[in-house]
């Protein structure tokens, strides 16, 4: 079953090469770069979170293993600055007892009398003297090539203590940016769950449909108490509409003699005022 795959992998390579030549590994990369990139979008982002989660905790032992060294370089830095101090203190020390030395050659006396009471004469203090003044030499080259050294430790440990500062404020922003990453996510899960959530809204749909039912029957009803005394009359509670029955022509002759009457009574009255005003 093997050699049938590895057959089978080797012949689609050999098929692909002479179908599209030197452009099958360009189509491959491609190819696979796509299915990664496809692959990388399949994963949901609560695990992605979970993972950036996890590697930012793997920073933590990086950190205090550089403040392990940090301290160790600290204490070793120490250590040196105090031997250049002592060099310092026994350089000045060796330089006075030469000088001292020195100045007994140089006033001319044939003995010197040290501190432990003997006497030396003066070619076995030139003797001291340049053994003394050799080993000075050397004391001072020591405590050059120590100070250098020191300088050089110092600056490379403020240099570690920047990256430390650097890798604690990167981890701090890495920190922030995974909060403010999983607050978005939670954020788009409950827009997502709200979004999905169905309501079932018939008995308020039906609801209103009855009440806009019974409000188009009420206007209905007002609307016909307001027509009914127009087309179908009213009780008369006056003599005035009272509606005659009889013949029409009746009706009319009797309508507009009573108008002629009144307007011939309006024209002597009218006569009599104007008489009236003549005579006075």
């Amino acid at each position: 079953m093997f050699k049938k795959a590895t057959y089978g992998l080797v012949g689609a390579v050999v098929i692909g090469g002479l179908l599209f030549g030197g452009k099958l590994i360009p189509y491959a990369q491609t190819a696979f770069q796509k299915v990664r990139s496809t692959a990388g979008d399949a994963v949901p982002v609560a695990f992605q979170l979970e993972a950036a989660k996890s590697q930012l905790t793997k920073i933590d032992p990086e950190i205090k293993n550089m403040v392990w060294q940090i301290a160790k370089e600290k204490a070793q830095v120490k250590k040196l600055a105090a031997q250049v101090e002592n060099q310092e203190v026994e350089l000045k020390k060796q330089y006075g007892e030469m000088m001292t030395l020195r100045e007994h050659v140089g006033s001319g006396e044939k003995f010197y009398v040290g501190t432990n009471g003997k006497a030396y004469t003066n070619d076995r203090v030139q003797e001291d003297l340049r053994h003394r003044f050799d080993m000075y030499q050397t004391a001072e080259k020591t405590r050059e090539k120590s100070n250098e050294i020191l300088k050089l430790r110092q600056t490379s440990l403020e240099s570690a203590l920047t990256q430390l500062d650097e890798a604690k404020s990167q981890q701090r922003e890495l920190e922030i940016q995974i909060e403010n990453l999983t607050a978005r996510h939670r954020m788009n899960e409950v827009v997502a769950t709200a979004t999905q959530i169905n309501i079932d809204n018939s008995q308020l749909t039906k609801t209103r449909q009855m009440l806009e039912d019974i409000d188009a029957r009420l206007a209905t009803q007002e609307e016909m108490l307001n027509l009914i005394p127009k087309y179908t009359g009213q009780i008369p509670v006056n003599a005035e509409q009272v509606e005659s029955n009889g013949n029409i022509l009746d009706e009319m002759d009797a309508y507009f003699d009573k108008t002629k009457t009144e307007s011939n009574d309006s024209d002597v009255d009218q006569t009599e005022s104007d008489e009236d005003l003549v005579v006075n």
